[in-house]
């Protein structure tokens, strides 16, 4: 009985940490999903960030071609300036959804991990 008794705690204590185990491991990989998603956002983000200065950047353009053609010189190297302005934010913020992206997809991968070790 004492016998029986010691195995069937053995077998217990050995199984309910695993069981934890896994529940950790699964919340875990919500976790990082969740970063992940979270990181998908900020990358539209950014992008639709960069598309508001690449049409800053063409309106520009279009202002700089009419004082060209005005003969207002002046005025047209000031919207070129302005237009190298906006295309450095443009790959500025491109660069920060590519980020972005690369931080999602690293979670997503930590988040497998996590799932296999289920």
């Amino acid at each position: 009985m004492k016998r029986l008794l010691f195995l069937s705690t053995l077998l217990l204590c050995s199984i309910l940490p695993s069981a934890g185990q896994d529940n950790y491991y699964q919340q875990q990989a919500e976790r990082y999903q969740r970063e992940a998603e979270y990181y998908q956002r900020q990358a539209e983000s950014y992008r639709r960030e960069a598309a508001y200065y690449l049409k800053k950047a063409e309106s520009y353009q279009r202002e700089a071609a009419y004082y060209t053609q005005r003969g207002d010189l002046d005025r047209a190297q000031t919207y070129t300036r302005y237009i190298e302005n906006e295309l450095d934010k443009y790959k500025t913020y491109l660069r920060y959804a590519s980020l972005a992206d690369d931080k999602a997809t690293q979670y997503l991968r930590w988040a497998a991990d996590a799932l296999r070790k289920v």
